[in-house]
């Protein structure tokens, strides 16, 4: 509500929805990196650089893995889905590609 003396406040609950929060899934990665803050791994601290360090240097197999971070199988590999999603290349068009074409 404006009032001529003051600017307008927002009631908690519209402040509240305009925060962005973390995901379930941005919330066990960020709480995984945090775990590895006092005893890094020396290959980084990103969640991809632990959970590649984890695999292939440190030789955890996926079953390990879970139990080690304390996770079930599937949310490990939904979070490994999740890492490999964001290495995938962005797209690029080729718009001079035909089909069907016998030059």
């Amino acid at each position: 509500m404006w009032r001529g003396d003051c600017a307008y406040q927002p009631s908690s609950r519209h402040r509240e929805r305009d925060v962005i929060e973390e995901t379930h899934l941005e919330r066990i990665r960020r709480l995984i990196e945090e775990s590895y803050h006092p005893r890094p791994t020396g290959c980084g601290t990103s969640f991809g650089e632990v959970l590649c360090w984890e695999i292939h240097t440190n030789g955890m197999t996926f079953i390990w893995l879970a139990e080690k971070w304390g996770l079930s199988l599937p949310m490990l590999g939904e979070l490994i889905w999740d890492h490999c999603k964001r290495l995938e290349a962005e797209p690029v068009v080729d718009h001079t590609y035909r089909t069907g074409s016998l030059t």
